[in-house]
Protein backbone atom coordinates (compact mmCIF):
# COMPACT_ATOMS: atom_id res chain seq x y z
CA UNK A 1 0.00 0.00 0.00
CA UNK A 2 3.21 2.92 1.00
CA UNK A 3 4.15 1.73 -2.86
CA UNK A 4 0.80 3.24 -4.36
CA UNK A 5 0.64 6.00 -1.88
CA UNK A 6 4.20 7.08 -2.96
CA UNK A 7 3.10 6.61 -6.34
CA UNK A 8 0.20 9.06 -6.22
CA UNK A 9 2.65 11.21 -4.38
CA UNK A 10 4.59 11.28 -7.14
CA UNK A 11 2.22 12.06 -10.02
CA UNK A 12 1.16 14.78 -8.04
CA UNK A 13 4.61 16.50 -7.66
CA UNK A 14 4.46 16.26 -11.57
CA UNK A 15 1.93 18.63 -11.94
CA UNK A 16 -0.65 16.33 -12.87
CA UNK A 17 -4.10 17.48 -14.34
CA UNK A 18 -7.48 14.80 -14.49
CA UNK A 19 -10.36 14.87 -16.37
CA UNK A 20 -13.86 12.36 -15.83
CA UNK A 21 -14.50 9.63 -17.90
CA UNK A 22 -18.03 9.46 -19.30
CA UNK A 23 -20.40 7.28 -17.39
CA UNK A 24 -22.89 7.43 -20.16
CA UNK A 25 -22.17 3.73 -21.41
CA UNK A 26 -25.79 2.91 -22.29
CA UNK A 27 -26.35 2.28 -25.99
CA UNK A 28 -29.78 3.46 -26.37
CA UNK A 29 -29.40 6.24 -24.30
CA UNK A 30 -25.74 7.16 -25.42
CA UNK A 31 -25.93 11.51 -26.24
CA UNK A 32 -22.74 11.60 -28.19
CA UNK A 33 -21.80 8.74 -30.96
CA UNK A 34 -23.65 10.70 -33.34
CA UNK A 35 -21.18 13.60 -32.77
CA UNK A 36 -18.03 11.35 -32.73
CA UNK A 37 -18.14 9.41 -35.47
CA UNK A 38 -17.84 12.11 -38.22
CA UNK A 39 -14.78 12.73 -40.67
CA UNK A 40 -12.01 14.75 -39.03
CA UNK A 41 -12.53 14.45 -35.34
CA UNK A 42 -9.62 12.53 -34.92
CA UNK A 43 -11.91 10.56 -32.01
CA UNK A 44 -10.70 7.08 -30.81
CA UNK A 45 -14.56 5.66 -31.06
CA UNK A 46 -13.11 2.20 -30.38
CA UNK A 47 -11.62 2.47 -26.58
CA UNK A 48 -14.65 2.69 -24.02
CA UNK A 49 -15.37 4.13 -21.41
CA UNK A 50 -14.77 7.54 -23.32
CA UNK A 51 -12.95 10.70 -21.19
CA UNK A 52 -15.11 14.01 -20.87
CA UNK A 53 -12.07 15.99 -21.79
CA UNK A 54 -11.37 14.11 -25.30
CA UNK A 55 -15.23 14.60 -25.77
CA UNK A 56 -15.51 18.37 -25.11
CA UNK A 57 -12.68 19.00 -27.77
CA UNK A 58 -15.18 17.53 -30.72
CA UNK A 59 -18.46 19.02 -28.94
CA UNK A 60 -19.63 20.70 -25.97
CA UNK A 61 -20.93 17.65 -23.54
CA UNK A 62 -23.72 20.20 -22.33
CA UNK A 63 -24.79 20.78 -25.78
CA UNK A 64 -24.75 16.84 -26.78
CA UNK A 65 -27.03 16.04 -23.52
CA UNK A 66 -29.70 18.47 -24.10
CA UNK A 67 -29.84 17.69 -27.97
CA UNK A 68 -33.34 18.84 -28.47
CA UNK A 69 -34.23 19.17 -24.45
CA UNK A 70 -35.55 22.43 -23.56
CA UNK A 71 -34.00 23.48 -20.29
CA UNK A 72 -36.03 26.22 -17.47
CA UNK A 73 -34.19 29.21 -17.80
CA UNK A 74 -34.96 29.72 -13.87
CA UNK A 75 -32.33 29.42 -10.81
CA UNK A 76 -32.40 25.79 -9.99
CA UNK A 77 -34.82 24.26 -7.22
CA UNK A 78 -34.66 20.75 -5.73
CA UNK A 79 -37.65 19.34 -8.24
CA UNK A 80 -35.98 21.35 -11.37
CA UNK A 81 -32.41 19.76 -10.29
CA UNK A 82 -34.08 16.31 -10.01
CA UNK A 83 -35.85 16.35 -13.55
CA UNK A 84 -33.18 18.73 -15.43
CA UNK A 85 -29.65 18.52 -13.63
CA UNK A 86 -27.56 16.70 -10.92
CA UNK A 87 -29.76 15.62 -8.37
CA UNK A 88 -26.78 17.70 -5.61
CA UNK A 89 -23.54 19.15 -6.84
CA UNK A 90 -21.00 21.00 -4.71
CA UNK A 91 -18.68 23.31 -6.59
CA UNK A 92 -15.88 25.13 -5.37
CA UNK A 93 -12.88 26.75 -7.47
CA UNK A 94 -10.90 23.07 -9.05
CA UNK A 95 -13.56 21.10 -6.77
CA UNK A 96 -16.70 19.78 -7.82
CA UNK A 97 -18.48 16.68 -6.71
CA UNK A 98 -21.99 15.68 -8.62
CA UNK A 99 -24.78 12.73 -6.71
CA UNK A 100 -27.27 11.31 -8.12
CA UNK A 101 -29.62 8.53 -7.52
CA UNK A 102 -29.55 5.09 -9.65
CA UNK A 103 -32.93 3.14 -9.88
CA UNK A 104 -35.37 0.85 -11.22
CA UNK A 105 -38.64 0.26 -10.46
CA UNK A 106 -39.88 -2.33 -13.13
CA UNK A 107 -43.55 -4.65 -13.41
CA UNK A 108 -43.32 -7.19 -16.20
CA UNK A 109 -45.75 -9.97 -17.46
CA UNK A 110 -44.53 -13.00 -19.38
CA UNK A 111 -47.69 -14.42 -20.84
CA UNK A 112 -46.45 -17.19 -21.88
CA UNK A 113 -45.99 -18.92 -18.64
CA UNK A 114 -48.52 -16.40 -16.98
CA UNK A 115 -46.13 -15.10 -14.90
CA UNK A 116 -46.21 -11.42 -13.34
CA UNK A 117 -41.80 -10.11 -13.00
CA UNK A 118 -40.64 -7.41 -10.80
CA UNK A 119 -37.97 -5.49 -10.25
CA UNK A 120 -36.84 -2.89 -7.21
CA UNK A 121 -32.90 -1.26 -8.05
CA UNK A 122 -32.07 1.45 -5.45
CA UNK A 123 -28.38 2.85 -5.67
CA UNK A 124 -26.29 6.03 -6.10
CA UNK A 125 -23.35 7.42 -7.97
CA UNK A 126 -20.86 9.95 -7.27
CA UNK A 127 -18.44 11.95 -9.50
CA UNK A 128 -16.04 14.49 -9.08
CA UNK A 129 -12.77 15.88 -8.92
CA UNK A 130 -10.27 17.69 -6.63
CA UNK A 131 -8.24 20.51 -8.29
CA UNK A 132 -6.20 19.28 -11.03
CA UNK A 133 -4.54 16.29 -9.77
CA UNK A 134 -7.55 13.50 -9.00
CA UNK A 135 -11.11 12.63 -10.60
CA UNK A 136 -13.18 9.82 -9.14
CA UNK A 137 -16.69 8.12 -10.07
CA UNK A 138 -18.25 6.06 -7.81
CA UNK A 139 -21.76 4.02 -7.43
CA UNK A 140 -23.84 1.05 -5.54
CA UNK A 141 -26.80 -0.60 -6.09
CA UNK A 142 -28.74 -3.22 -4.20
CA UNK A 143 -31.42 -5.18 -6.35
CA UNK A 144 -34.30 -7.55 -5.91
CA UNK A 145 -36.27 -8.94 -8.71
CA UNK A 146 -37.93 -11.86 -10.77
CA UNK A 147 -37.30 -12.48 -14.59
CA UNK A 148 -38.83 -14.03 -17.57
CA UNK A 149 -38.80 -17.56 -18.17
CA UNK A 150 -34.85 -17.63 -19.66
CA UNK A 151 -33.13 -15.58 -17.22
CA UNK A 152 -34.88 -17.14 -14.78
CA UNK A 153 -32.86 -20.56 -16.31
CA UNK A 154 -29.74 -18.72 -16.73
CA UNK A 155 -29.35 -17.28 -13.44
CA UNK A 156 -30.10 -20.66 -11.86
CA UNK A 157 -27.57 -22.37 -14.04
CA UNK A 158 -24.77 -20.31 -13.40
CA UNK A 159 -25.24 -18.81 -9.96
CA UNK A 160 -25.26 -15.22 -11.38
CA UNK A 161 -27.48 -12.14 -13.16
CA UNK A 162 -26.37 -11.20 -16.67
CA UNK A 163 -23.49 -8.68 -16.11
CA UNK A 164 -24.55 -7.92 -12.56
CA UNK A 165 -22.48 -10.63 -10.23
CA UNK A 166 -23.61 -13.23 -8.10
CA UNK A 167 -27.08 -13.72 -6.96
CA UNK A 168 -28.91 -15.62 -3.93
CA UNK A 169 -32.66 -16.30 -3.76
CA UNK A 170 -35.17 -14.35 -2.91
CA UNK A 171 -38.41 -15.27 -1.53
CA UNK A 172 -39.94 -18.01 -3.66
CA UNK A 173 -38.80 -17.24 -7.28
CA UNK A 174 -37.42 -13.98 -6.95
CA UNK A 175 -33.29 -13.21 -6.47
CA UNK A 176 -31.18 -10.76 -4.72
CA UNK A 177 -28.50 -9.50 -5.89
CA UNK A 178 -26.02 -6.57 -5.90
CA UNK A 179 -23.30 -4.41 -8.17
CA UNK A 180 -20.41 -1.81 -6.92
CA UNK A 181 -18.04 0.02 -9.50
CA UNK A 182 -15.72 2.81 -9.34
CA UNK A 183 -12.75 4.01 -10.52
CA UNK A 184 -9.77 6.91 -9.28
CA UNK A 185 -8.04 8.54 -12.29
CA UNK A 186 -5.00 10.60 -12.30
CA UNK A 187 -3.58 12.42 -15.32
CA UNK A 188 0.39 13.06 -15.25
CA UNK A 189 2.81 14.87 -17.78
CA UNK A 190 0.67 16.16 -20.77
CA UNK A 191 -0.07 12.58 -22.80
CA UNK A 192 -0.59 10.19 -20.12
CA UNK A 193 -3.31 8.60 -17.68
CA UNK A 194 -3.73 5.73 -15.48
CA UNK A 195 -6.74 4.76 -14.15
CA UNK A 196 -7.21 2.36 -10.99
CA UNK A 197 -10.83 0.63 -11.27
CA UNK A 198 -13.40 -1.71 -10.27
CA UNK A 199 -15.74 -2.09 -13.41
CA UNK A 200 -15.87 -2.80 -17.08
CA UNK A 201 -14.48 -1.71 -20.50
CA UNK A 202 -14.92 -1.96 -23.68
CA UNK A 203 -13.38 -2.05 -27.07
CA UNK A 204 -14.76 -1.87 -30.44
CA UNK A 205 -17.31 -0.18 -32.82
CA UNK A 206 -19.92 -2.20 -32.65
CA UNK A 207 -23.08 -3.26 -30.48
CA UNK A 208 -21.30 -6.61 -30.03
CA UNK A 209 -17.20 -7.03 -29.65
CA UNK A 210 -15.48 -10.08 -30.01
CA UNK A 211 -12.00 -8.61 -28.89
CA UNK A 212 -13.80 -7.21 -24.93
CA UNK A 213 -17.06 -6.29 -24.45
CA UNK A 214 -18.87 -5.52 -21.33
CA UNK A 215 -21.26 -8.40 -20.55
CA UNK A 216 -19.68 -9.84 -17.94
CA UNK A 217 -19.55 -8.60 -14.11
CA UNK A 218 -17.35 -5.95 -13.44
CA UNK A 219 -13.70 -6.22 -12.12
CA UNK A 220 -10.48 -4.88 -10.77
CA UNK A 221 -8.14 -3.07 -13.18
CA UNK A 222 -5.39 -1.04 -13.70
CA UNK A 223 -5.46 0.82 -17.04
CA UNK A 224 -2.58 2.79 -18.37
CA UNK A 225 -3.49 5.27 -21.71
CA UNK A 226 -1.14 7.52 -23.67
CA UNK A 227 -3.03 9.69 -26.48
CA UNK A 228 -1.20 11.51 -28.93
CA UNK A 229 -1.12 12.97 -32.64
CA UNK A 230 -3.50 10.55 -33.94
CA UNK A 231 -2.97 7.51 -31.83
CA UNK A 232 -3.89 6.11 -28.50
CA UNK A 233 -2.83 3.24 -26.84
CA UNK A 234 -4.18 1.18 -23.88
CA UNK A 235 -2.59 -1.42 -21.73
CA UNK A 236 -4.65 -2.59 -19.09
CA UNK A 237 -4.18 -5.18 -16.68
CA UNK A 238 -7.11 -7.44 -14.82
CA UNK A 239 -8.17 -9.71 -12.34
CA UNK A 240 -10.90 -12.36 -13.70
CA UNK A 241 -12.30 -14.95 -11.10
CA UNK A 242 -13.77 -18.45 -12.25
CA UNK A 243 -16.50 -18.82 -10.24
CA UNK A 244 -16.33 -22.30 -9.08
CA UNK A 245 -15.50 -24.08 -5.69
CA UNK A 246 -16.17 -27.03 -2.93
CA UNK A 247 -19.02 -25.36 -1.23
CA UNK A 248 -18.47 -27.90 1.78
CA UNK A 249 -15.55 -25.55 2.56
CA UNK A 250 -17.12 -22.91 3.35
CA UNK A 251 -16.24 -19.81 2.12
CA UNK A 252 -13.42 -20.05 0.56
CA UNK A 253 -11.85 -17.86 -2.06
CA UNK A 254 -12.41 -18.22 -6.16
CA UNK A 255 -10.22 -19.28 -8.41
CA UNK A 256 -8.42 -16.16 -9.99
CA UNK A 257 -6.81 -15.01 -13.42
CA UNK A 258 -4.91 -12.79 -14.79
CA UNK A 259 -5.37 -10.91 -17.92
CA UNK A 260 -2.91 -8.70 -19.36
CA UNK A 261 -4.49 -6.62 -22.79
CA UNK A 262 -2.58 -3.88 -25.28
CA UNK A 263 -4.63 -2.39 -27.87
CA UNK A 264 -2.95 0.42 -30.47
CA UNK A 265 -5.54 2.39 -32.19
CA UNK A 266 -4.54 4.71 -34.99
CA UNK A 267 -6.37 7.24 -37.10
CA UNK A 268 -5.21 7.44 -40.12
CA UNK A 269 -6.20 10.68 -41.66
CA UNK A 270 -9.94 11.15 -41.50
CA UNK A 271 -11.71 8.29 -42.01
CA UNK A 272 -10.15 5.51 -41.58
CA UNK A 273 -8.89 3.97 -38.14
CA UNK A 274 -7.25 0.29 -36.92
CA UNK A 275 -6.78 -1.13 -33.91
CA UNK A 276 -4.33 -4.03 -32.86
CA UNK A 277 -5.27 -5.88 -30.02
CA UNK A 278 -3.77 -8.52 -28.00
CA UNK A 279 -5.05 -10.27 -25.00
CA UNK A 280 -2.92 -13.14 -22.58
CA UNK A 281 -4.59 -14.65 -20.00
CA UNK A 282 -2.73 -16.87 -17.01
CA UNK A 283 -4.18 -17.94 -14.48
CA UNK A 284 -3.00 -17.64 -10.15
CA UNK A 285 -2.67 -21.03 -9.96
CA UNK A 286 -3.32 -24.45 -11.48
CA UNK A 287 -2.68 -27.97 -11.14
CA UNK A 288 -0.06 -28.49 -13.83
CA UNK A 289 2.17 -25.40 -13.36
CA UNK A 290 1.11 -24.49 -9.81
CA UNK A 291 1.35 -20.98 -7.99
CA UNK A 292 2.11 -18.46 -10.57
CA UNK A 293 0.93 -15.13 -9.03
CA UNK A 294 1.82 -12.30 -11.45
CA UNK A 295 2.91 -12.97 -14.57
CA UNK A 296 5.50 -9.78 -15.22
CA UNK A 297 6.94 -10.11 -18.45
CA UNK A 298 3.51 -9.15 -19.88
CA UNK A 299 3.00 -6.17 -17.81
CA UNK A 300 5.41 -4.21 -19.54
CA UNK A 301 3.40 -1.52 -21.97
CA UNK A 302 4.40 -2.03 -25.90
CA UNK A 303 5.80 -5.59 -25.94
CA UNK A 304 4.42 -8.13 -28.09
CA UNK A 305 2.50 -10.52 -26.30
CA UNK A 306 2.74 -13.92 -28.39
CA UNK A 307 6.76 -14.04 -28.22
CA UNK A 308 6.21 -13.56 -24.74
CA UNK A 309 4.32 -16.25 -23.98
CA UNK A 310 6.35 -18.62 -26.38
CA UNK A 311 9.11 -17.64 -24.46
CA UNK A 312 7.30 -18.64 -21.47
CA UNK A 313 6.84 -22.14 -22.71
CA UNK A 314 3.62 -21.23 -24.46
CA UNK A 315 1.07 -22.13 -21.13
CA UNK A 316 -1.47 -19.51 -21.52
CA UNK A 317 -4.16 -18.05 -23.76
CA UNK A 318 -3.26 -15.46 -26.41
CA UNK A 319 -6.40 -13.92 -28.13
CA UNK A 320 -4.91 -11.53 -31.32
CA UNK A 321 -7.51 -9.18 -33.30
CA UNK A 322 -7.73 -6.27 -35.06
CA UNK A 323 -10.54 -3.69 -35.14
CA UNK A 324 -11.38 -1.60 -38.17
CA UNK A 325 -13.78 1.89 -38.51
CA UNK A 326 -14.18 3.67 -42.15
CA UNK A 327 -16.23 6.55 -41.85
CA UNK A 328 -17.85 7.43 -45.55
CA UNK A 329 -20.07 10.13 -44.58
CA UNK A 330 -21.10 12.49 -42.20
CA UNK A 331 -23.92 9.73 -41.70
CA UNK A 332 -21.72 6.20 -42.38
CA UNK A 333 -19.68 4.53 -40.85
CA UNK A 334 -18.74 0.96 -41.57
CA UNK A 335 -16.57 -1.02 -38.93
CA UNK A 336 -15.33 -4.54 -38.45
CA UNK A 337 -13.16 -7.21 -36.28
CA UNK A 338 -11.40 -9.99 -36.88
CA UNK A 339 -10.04 -12.00 -34.22
CA UNK A 340 -7.65 -14.99 -34.14
CA UNK A 341 -6.94 -17.30 -31.08
CA UNK A 342 -4.42 -19.63 -32.92
CA UNK A 343 -2.92 -19.85 -36.84
CA UNK A 344 -1.47 -22.47 -38.52
CA UNK A 345 -0.73 -21.56 -42.15
CA UNK A 346 -1.23 -25.51 -43.31
CA UNK A 347 -4.23 -26.11 -41.15
CA UNK A 348 -5.87 -23.05 -42.07
CA UNK A 349 -5.47 -23.95 -46.13
CA UNK A 350 -6.12 -27.61 -45.86
CA UNK A 351 -9.89 -27.03 -46.09
CA UNK A 352 -9.79 -30.01 -43.20
CA UNK A 353 -11.72 -27.45 -40.28
CA UNK A 354 -9.16 -28.31 -38.03
CA UNK A 355 -10.22 -27.56 -34.07
CA UNK A 356 -7.50 -24.90 -33.27
CA UNK A 357 -8.33 -22.42 -36.32
CA UNK A 358 -9.47 -20.26 -34.17
CA UNK A 359 -11.47 -17.28 -35.97
CA UNK A 360 -14.08 -14.88 -36.18
CA UNK A 361 -15.06 -11.79 -37.34
CA UNK A 362 -17.35 -9.13 -37.03
CA UNK A 363 -19.02 -6.40 -40.19
CA UNK A 364 -21.18 -3.81 -39.47
CA UNK A 365 -23.00 -0.62 -40.45
CA UNK A 366 -24.21 2.32 -38.04
CA UNK A 367 -26.44 4.96 -39.90
CA UNK A 368 -27.02 8.38 -38.22
CA UNK A 369 -29.81 10.75 -39.20
CA UNK A 370 -30.95 8.12 -41.80
CA UNK A 371 -32.85 9.80 -44.91
CA UNK A 372 -31.84 13.05 -43.54
CA UNK A 373 -34.32 12.23 -40.72
CA UNK A 374 -32.90 13.71 -37.67
CA UNK A 375 -31.97 11.64 -34.61
CA UNK A 376 -33.30 8.86 -36.92
CA UNK A 377 -30.25 6.26 -36.14
CA UNK A 378 -30.06 2.55 -37.56
CA UNK A 379 -27.52 -0.61 -37.16
CA UNK A 380 -26.59 -3.32 -38.45
CA UNK A 381 -24.08 -6.07 -37.66
CA UNK A 382 -23.14 -9.60 -38.30
CA UNK A 383 -20.87 -11.51 -35.80
CA UNK A 384 -19.54 -15.27 -36.60
CA UNK A 385 -17.50 -17.06 -34.13
CA UNK A 386 -15.91 -20.64 -34.52
CA UNK A 387 -15.74 -23.59 -31.63
CA UNK A 388 -13.35 -23.29 -29.23
CA UNK A 389 -12.17 -19.77 -29.45
CA UNK A 390 -11.36 -17.94 -26.54
CA UNK A 391 -10.92 -21.49 -24.43
CA UNK A 392 -8.00 -23.31 -23.27
CA UNK A 393 -6.78 -26.70 -22.16
CA UNK A 394 -7.64 -25.51 -18.58
CA UNK A 395 -10.99 -23.96 -17.91
CA UNK A 396 -9.42 -21.47 -16.05
CA UNK A 397 -7.53 -20.29 -18.71
CA UNK A 398 -10.49 -19.34 -20.50
CA UNK A 399 -11.47 -15.56 -21.79
CA UNK A 400 -14.00 -15.32 -19.64
CA UNK A 401 -15.14 -13.63 -16.12
CA UNK A 402 -17.61 -14.30 -13.19
CA UNK A 403 -19.08 -17.30 -15.53
CA UNK A 404 -19.82 -14.97 -18.43
CA UNK A 405 -17.53 -14.64 -21.42
CA UNK A 406 -15.05 -11.00 -21.66
CA UNK A 407 -15.85 -11.05 -25.37
CA UNK A 408 -19.45 -11.75 -27.48
CA UNK A 409 -22.18 -12.80 -24.96
CA UNK A 410 -22.70 -16.40 -26.80
CA UNK A 411 -19.08 -17.17 -26.18
CA UNK A 412 -17.78 -18.91 -29.87
CA UNK A 413 -19.57 -21.68 -32.09
CA UNK A 414 -22.32 -18.99 -33.36
CA UNK A 415 -23.31 -16.94 -36.26
CA UNK A 416 -25.25 -13.66 -35.35
CA UNK A 417 -27.09 -10.49 -36.78
CA UNK A 418 -28.35 -7.70 -35.33
CA UNK A 419 -30.32 -4.96 -36.22
CA UNK A 420 -31.30 -1.81 -34.55
CA UNK A 421 -33.60 1.07 -35.08
CA UNK A 422 -33.60 4.09 -32.85
CA UNK A 423 -35.47 7.25 -33.25
CA UNK A 424 -35.58 10.21 -30.53
CA UNK A 425 -37.73 13.24 -31.11
CA UNK A 426 -37.46 16.13 -28.11
CA UNK A 427 -37.59 13.63 -24.76
CA UNK A 428 -39.30 10.97 -26.59
CA UNK A 429 -37.02 7.60 -27.65
CA UNK A 430 -38.15 5.10 -29.92
CA UNK A 431 -36.25 1.74 -30.27
CA UNK A 432 -36.46 -1.35 -31.91
CA UNK A 433 -33.93 -4.48 -32.19
CA UNK A 434 -34.06 -7.59 -34.03
CA UNK A 435 -31.04 -10.34 -33.31
CA UNK A 436 -31.01 -13.76 -35.51
CA UNK A 437 -28.59 -16.29 -34.36
CA UNK A 438 -27.41 -20.09 -34.66
CA UNK A 439 -25.28 -21.47 -32.25
CA UNK A 440 -23.80 -24.85 -31.42
CA UNK A 441 -24.46 -26.01 -27.88
CA UNK A 442 -23.31 -28.88 -25.72
CA UNK A 443 -25.52 -31.74 -24.97
CA UNK A 444 -24.58 -31.99 -20.97
CA UNK A 445 -22.56 -34.82 -21.07
CA UNK A 446 -19.41 -33.31 -20.25
CA UNK A 447 -17.72 -32.84 -24.03
CA UNK A 448 -17.44 -29.40 -25.30
CA UNK A 449 -18.87 -28.87 -28.59
CA UNK A 450 -16.53 -25.43 -28.88
CA UNK A 451 -19.45 -22.79 -27.14
CA UNK A 452 -19.12 -22.72 -23.86
CA UNK A 453 -15.78 -20.54 -22.94
CA UNK A 454 -15.79 -21.73 -19.42
CA UNK A 455 -15.24 -25.28 -20.53
CA UNK A 456 -11.78 -26.69 -21.04
CA UNK A 457 -11.14 -28.01 -25.06
CA UNK A 458 -9.42 -31.15 -24.47
CA UNK A 459 -12.58 -33.21 -24.29
CA UNK A 460 -13.92 -32.61 -27.84
CA UNK A 461 -15.62 -35.06 -30.42
CA UNK A 462 -13.21 -34.68 -32.98
CA UNK A 463 -10.07 -32.51 -34.41
CA UNK A 464 -11.11 -32.02 -38.11
CA UNK A 465 -14.06 -31.56 -39.55
CA UNK A 466 -15.02 -28.57 -37.05
CA UNK A 467 -17.64 -26.06 -38.06
CA UNK A 468 -19.56 -23.76 -36.83
CA UNK A 469 -22.93 -24.76 -35.39
CA UNK A 470 -21.58 -28.62 -34.59
CA UNK A 471 -23.27 -29.66 -31.71
CA UNK A 472 -26.67 -29.04 -30.32
CA UNK A 473 -27.63 -26.72 -33.84
CA UNK A 474 -29.88 -24.20 -31.87
CA UNK A 475 -32.10 -21.29 -33.26
CA UNK A 476 -32.95 -17.94 -31.69
CA UNK A 477 -35.05 -15.38 -32.40
CA UNK A 478 -35.15 -12.22 -30.27
CA UNK A 479 -37.09 -8.81 -30.47
CA UNK A 480 -37.76 -6.01 -28.65
CA UNK A 481 -39.77 -2.73 -29.43
CA UNK A 482 -40.02 -0.08 -26.65
CA UNK A 483 -41.05 3.50 -25.87
CA UNK A 484 -39.29 5.76 -23.63
CA UNK A 485 -39.88 9.44 -22.28
CA UNK A 486 -36.41 10.96 -20.70
CA UNK A 487 -37.24 12.69 -17.83
CA UNK A 488 -33.86 14.02 -16.59
CA UNK A 489 -30.93 13.02 -19.34
CA UNK A 490 -28.29 14.25 -16.60
CA UNK A 491 -29.03 10.67 -15.57
CA UNK A 492 -31.15 9.89 -18.15
CA UNK A 493 -33.99 9.14 -15.95
CA UNK A 494 -36.61 7.69 -18.07
CA UNK A 495 -40.27 5.34 -18.24
CA UNK A 496 -39.99 2.84 -20.70
CA UNK A 497 -42.85 0.46 -21.96
CA UNK A 498 -41.80 -1.92 -24.37
CA UNK A 499 -42.57 -5.85 -25.78
CA UNK A 500 -40.00 -8.08 -25.49
CA UNK A 501 -40.33 -11.38 -27.66
CA UNK A 502 -37.78 -14.40 -27.55
CA UNK A 503 -38.15 -17.95 -29.67
CA UNK A 504 -35.43 -20.73 -28.63
CA UNK A 505 -35.29 -23.76 -30.98
CA UNK A 506 -33.37 -26.78 -31.46
CA UNK A 507 -34.08 -30.99 -31.27
CA UNK A 508 -34.19 -30.79 -27.58
CA UNK A 509 -36.76 -28.46 -26.19
CA UNK A 510 -38.74 -25.29 -28.01
CA UNK A 511 -38.66 -22.02 -25.30
CA UNK A 512 -41.19 -19.30 -25.90
CA UNK A 513 -41.40 -15.94 -24.16
CA UNK A 514 -43.70 -12.99 -24.97
CA UNK A 515 -42.88 -10.30 -21.91
CA UNK A 516 -44.49 -7.12 -21.75
CA UNK A 517 -42.77 -4.55 -19.39
CA UNK A 518 -43.14 -1.18 -17.42
CA UNK A 519 -40.14 0.57 -16.00
CA UNK A 520 -38.99 4.24 -13.89
CA UNK A 521 -35.03 3.51 -14.46
CA UNK A 522 -32.21 5.45 -14.78
CA UNK A 523 -30.55 3.97 -17.77
CA UNK A 524 -26.25 5.14 -17.88
CA UNK A 525 -24.75 0.88 -18.41
CA UNK A 526 -25.46 -1.92 -20.80
CA UNK A 527 -27.52 -4.78 -19.78
CA UNK A 528 -27.97 -7.48 -22.16
CA UNK A 529 -31.04 -9.54 -22.22
CA UNK A 530 -30.64 -10.77 -25.66
CA UNK A 531 -29.06 -13.85 -25.62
Amino acid sequence: MRYLTGLILLFVSLGMYSQQYSHYENFDFDPFSRYLYKPGTNFHTSVRNYRMDEINKVIDSDSAIYDGIRVPDKKMNFWRRAVHDDLFRWQDEDIKVCINPLFDFGLGRETVEGKTTWINTRGVFVQGNIGKYVSFYTDFVENQATFPNYIDEFAEKYNIIPGQGKRKDFGDDGHDFAQATGWFSLDFAEYFNITLGYGKNFIGDGYRSLIMSDVAFSYPYLKFTTTFWKVKYMFLWNNMIRLERDNSLGDTRYPAKYSATHYLDWNMGNRFSIGLFANVVWARYDSITGYRGVEYSYLIPGVFVRPVEYANGSPDNVTMAVNLKYIAAKWLTFYGQFVLGEFKFDEVFSGNKWWANKQGFQLGIKTFDLFKVRHLDFQAEYNQVRPYTYSHYSPIYGYSHYNQPMAHIFGANFREGVFILRYRHNRWLFKGQLVKSMYGDDYGDGVSWGKDVLKGNVNRPYDYGVYIGQGLKTDLLYGDMSLSFIVNPRNMWNLTAGLRVRNLENEQRTQDTKYFYFAIQTSLKNLYWDF
